[in-house]
């Protein structure tokens, strides 16, 4: 992890080092070497060992590190040391069972082994004699787990112009840690006592090509700052709590109270063994945090709940076509506080907090979308995909917590992509893009995704395609999905969820871009007479492996193209393959083909601008480019969207 800034100007946005120098190649897309990144010395570059958060980390004594795990009493934050290790903590009977769970059949093993851990050279791999110091690379691989930035606000030493701004990150090393963002120094790391086997696998390192996972998802925070001054004061209220999952590193969710950035404390766990959680899988699903109608506090006011899809499950990475899974189907929402289950949708049987759905029969491993159709501050809607290649719709209307929900609360199932054969095995393991806006008059939702198995990138024996499916209900449903007897009847006649499911042969094909050369009579009365468009990914093995995101009508979607070996077996290095970023007219399909790193590329980073301009931040290594208007170089691209005034939170706009 590296700090750049980016810099506004006359000419648009660059970014620059600590020095206010360009610090991107225009040609090669990558940190300049001569660039000094702001928590560098001298010019590091993009050198991942001098400079970054895993230099800066070098640079502390083990020792002196803060480090916790969850071993105190009712998995209270202890620090990560052995005097504070008992058997009981760790489900054991006797110390010689817990020298084991780290790998050691002594005492002096395993407390070589969780100094090992906590940073030490403690088995002397550098051969200089020397146990004390910190071993030659301490930060573990950060593969899925993007940064999260919180903002603390004008706290002690800082300004609002200056705010305290933290980062959170997970690794596969088994750490969640938070780096300050003005120096990239650790302020404290977490591990859970559930990955005490983990540090072993870690310092052993054996020769294979399966990764060892950790901590391994995005980290999520809910920020209360009670009286809106932007400065987190738990003295009075305020709070920042995080949540935790592990991808494949585990099936837990775990929820840490951060209000104050020095001294973090345990809120919760949940994991498979919890009642009411059996069906959780991997924990992949990364939780949206939101309120839902009816869950209140004693006062009658809202109280904040996670959503996140029930998790994955491993069993689809052996391929062929999709067939049932045994966990991860389905959607749980908890209360933030204290992680307790407060409604969740499965196959599994009716109970007070769960409505079975038979349909259910893949994993979800994406993270849901959110809808407050009311504008009341409530979500009443939820879409998610899942593993089998469905869209899911869930409809919370009106008041009904806790007592009635499984009498008010529905289900549907909104689209299914997946044709049941090789080239057909379509999978969403991403967010859905919910957009909401009109086509020829009639208030829509659009529904956008690509398909792509985000466990196989180089899989090319799938058509995948990115979708816009239009929802006509808007509002939430009050009543529960009619019977196929009922549809034919004239009651229930407009009833959008008697044309459910959409399949690929109720969508127009725009693959060959026919659209964009009608009129706009033409193209309303076609995509009217259709639930929206399709457009085939044309790439050997294209998928998408990220959310989509849409700005002014224009939806930004990225794909990720194996590399073709046989073309290339005479290259004596190995090829990622290409990334590329689709910009796609919402209403027409017109589009624009940008080329991205050889990397797989994430949904595209958008940046807010005090200019008013919005840009999209792009993966190092993406060759500078202006195609169509759109400009992308040095690592921004212009993409001539505004950021439309009043900005405030109530205005309308029709398009098209």
């Amino acid at each position: 992890i590296k700090k750049l800034k980016l810099l506004e100007d006359d000419d648009g946005a660059v970014l620059v080092d600590a020095n206010n120098n360009p610090a991107i190649d225009d040609l090669t897309g990558f940190i300049k070497d001569t660039a000094t990144t702001f928590w560098s010395s001298g010019q590091d570059g993009g050198s991942v060992e001098v400079g970054g958060a895993g230099g800066r980390l070098l640079l502390t004594s083990p020792g002196s590190r803060t480090i916790y795990t969850d071993t105190g009493a009712n998995q209270a934050l202890e620090a990560f040391e052995v005097d504070n290790f008992e058997p009981a903590d760790f489900g054991v009977a006797s110390d010689a069972a817990l020298w084991a769970l780290f790998g050691s059949t002594t005492e002096a093993g395993y407390e070589q082994q969780v100094a090992w851990a906590r940073g030490y050279d403690a088995y002397d791999q550098d051969g200089d004699g020397i146990t004390n110091e910190p071993r030659r690379w301490i930060l573990g691989d950060i593969l899925h787990s993007q940064p999260l930035v919180v903002n603390y606000g004008a706290t002690s030493g800082f300004d609002q112009d200056n705010p305290d701004l933290r980062l959170l990150v997970g690794t596969n090393a088994g750490f969640v840690h938070m780096f300050g963002a003005s120096d990239g120094d650790e302020d404290w790391a977490f591990t859970p006592k559930a990955l005490v086997d983990l540090h072993r696998q870690r310092r052993q390192n054996p020769l294979t090509s399966d990764n060892v996972y950790g901590m391994d998802l995005t980290p999520v925070t809910y920020r209360l700052d009670n009286d809106q001054d932007g400065t987190i004061e738990p003295g009075d209220g305020d709070k920042v709590y995080a949540y935790f999952g592990m991808r494949r590193g585990g099936r837990s969710f775990y929820a840490l109270d951060i209000s104050n950035p020095g001294s973090p404390s345990f809120l919760w766990s949940i994991d498979p063994s919890v009642s009411g959680f059996a069906e959780l899988g991997q924990s992949w699903s990364r939780p949206v945090v939101t309120f839902v109608p009816g869950y209140k506090d004693g006062s009658g006011n809202p109280k904040p709940v996670l959503i996140f899809g029930a998790g994955y499950d491993d069993r689809k990475d052996a391929g062929g076509v999709a067939t049932a899974d045994t966990m991860g189907r389905g959607l749980f929402i908890v209360d933030a506080t204290t992680g307790a289950l407060v409604w969740s949708v499965t196959p599994n049987a009716n109970s007070a907090t769960n409505m079975q759905e038979t349909a259910l029969l893949h994993s979800v491993a994406a993270e849901v979308t959110t809808v407050d159709g009311n504008g009341d501050g409530l979500s009443d809607r939820v879409y998610f995909g899942d593993t089998g290649g469905n869209v899911w719709r869930v409809d919370m209307p009106g008041n009904t917590l806790p007592d009635s929900a499984q009498d008010d609360w529905y289900i549907v199932k909104l689209a299914d992509v997946n044709g049941g054969s090789v080239a057909t095995d379509r999978r969403i393991h991403n967010g859905i893009d919910v957009v909401r806006t009109r086509l020829g008059g009639q208030a829509i939702d659009a529904v956008i995704f690509a398909t792509g198995d985000r466990t196989n990138p180089n899989a090319t024996d799938v058509q995948n395609r990115l979708y816009m499916i239009r929802d006509e209900a808007v509002s939430a449903y009050t009543t529960a999905e009619p019977t196929a007897a009922e549809c034919g009847d004239e009651d229930f006649e407009g009833d959008f969820r008697c044309s459910l499911p959409v399949t690929d042969a109720q969508l127009y094909d725009i693959t060959d871009n026919a659209l964009a050369d009608e009129d706009q009579a033409t193209v309303i009365s076609t995509l009217s007479g259709a639930r929206g468009w399709r457009l085939d990914f044309t790439g050997t093995g294209e998928k998408g492996l990220a959310r989509t995101v849409t700005l002014g009508g224009k939806i930004f979607a990225t794909t990720f193209t194996p590399n073709d070996l046989l073309s290339d077996i005479n290259i004596c290095e190995p090829l990622s393959g290409s990334g590329k970023l689709y910009v796609v007219n919402l209403f027409d399909g017109d589009r624009t083909l940008l080329n991205l790193a050889p990397v797989i590329p994430d949904t595209p980073s958008v940046y807010f601008g005090e200019d008013g301009q919005l840009r999209l931040l792009l993966p190092p290594g993406t060759p500078p480019q202006d195609v169509d208007g759109i400009d992308c170089r040095g690592g921004v691209c212009e993409i001539g969207q505004l950021f439309r005034q009043p900005y405030g939170n109530y205005w309308m706009q029709e398009e098209f």
